[in-house]
């Protein structure tokens, strides 16, 4: 690669960064404001069986990627960035997958009495203290 200019920028690079994006920038833009519509309207209509977690999880995943990607210049980006990011992505992935795989098989016994999927909490009183005549 070409030095240019102030010594670590290619020229390919160099070209990128004097390209004006403003219209791939509205364009994420209105799909950024589409987006968080979906979401405002999906939190007004129920949707049952927790549907409803799953579909506002794929809205908020495409606008971090749509941010990520042409906010944090990714897009333009070649390489090693593109894959710290991944890689990055990838471990957040296995750290939420293996809390929830961890709460879904606990022992019953494990969890606070009363919460949801733990066993009923017991109701013990003490026997009344009997009288011996």
């Amino acid at each position: 690669m070409a030095s240019h200019g102030n010594g670590n920028v290619s020229h390919a690079e160099h070209d990128l960064m004097h390209h004006s994006h403003a219209g791939r920038y509205v364009v994420v833009w209105g799909a950024l404001l589409a987006l968080t519509l979906a979401t405002y309207l999906l939190a007004k209509i129920h949707i049952p069986g927790g549907f409803g977690i799953a579909v506002a999880l794929v809205i908020a995943t495409a606008k971090g990627a749509l941010v990520a990607l042409f906010f944090m210049h990714l897009w333009d980006q070649r390489g090693a960035n593109r894959l710290v990011f991944v890689t990055s992505l990838v471990f957040v992935a296995l750290l939420i997958g293996l809390t929830v795989a961890d709460y879904a098989t606990r022992f019953p016994l494990a969890n606070p009495p009363g919460s949801e999927g733990a066993l009923p909490a017991s109701d013990y009183s003490p026997p009344p203290a009997s009288r011996t005549h």
